[in-house]
């Protein structure tokens, strides 16, 4: 969401609040997606490993192609079906990797970084504000009677807490989250 040139308000504040809000709760989805994806990863596994454990048992009874006996019982399509076993479990190994590298690792990622980093840069967005207001209070409560080098020092000290502010993460002036 872009906001073309809004002031430091309230309305800013609680726009900004609910966005917060909203990363909050897209935390919580993430997370809890994360732990469905977790499970799904496991139980592939799992089936992979059985089902080649399956396909070896099979093949381990078939004796070979020289049994006569093997070959009576069909099997010409017990091999098939011990070839088709192993090219499942192939398929549920790679569709298991790539669960686990496209969508575990990228959310995991998401909730752990992206969205922590977005708290840091409000964290830092508050501490910029803060001093501010600060700095912008103490050069409003200056008398006419302060001298000119307390005055230019207490200046430079808004301005640069004027320049910390606006550089923040998230400004006032321009938002983009």
């Amino acid at each position: 969401m872009t906001f073309a040139k809004l002031d430091d308000s309230p309305m800013f504040r609680q726009q900004l609040q609910g966005l917060e809000e909203s990363a909050e709760s897209l935390r919580g989805r993430c997370y809890k997606f994360y732990k469905g994806c977790r499970k799904y990863t496991e139980g592939l596994g799992e089936a992979y490993d059985g089902e080649i454990a399956f396909a070896t048992a099979l093949e381990t009874f078939g004796g070979g192609h020289n049994d006569l006996v093997f070959a009576a019982m069909g099997g010409h399509v017990m091999t098939k079906f011990t070839i088709a076993l192993r090219e499942i479990g192939t398929y549920k190994e790679v569709l298991r990797s790539q669960v686990e590298h496209m969508l575990n690792d990228r959310l995991l990622h998401f909730v752990n970084v992206d969205l922590q980093d977005l708290k840091e840069a409000r964290k830092r967005f508050d501490k910029a504000s803060l001093i501010y207001d600060q700095a912008r209070e103490k050069f409003l409560s200056l008398r006419k009677s302060t001298r000119m080098d307390i005055a230019a020092s207490i200046e430079e000290e808004l301005n640069n807490a004027r320049s910390s502010f606006e550089a923040s993460p998230i400004q006032p002036g321009y938002c983009t989250l």
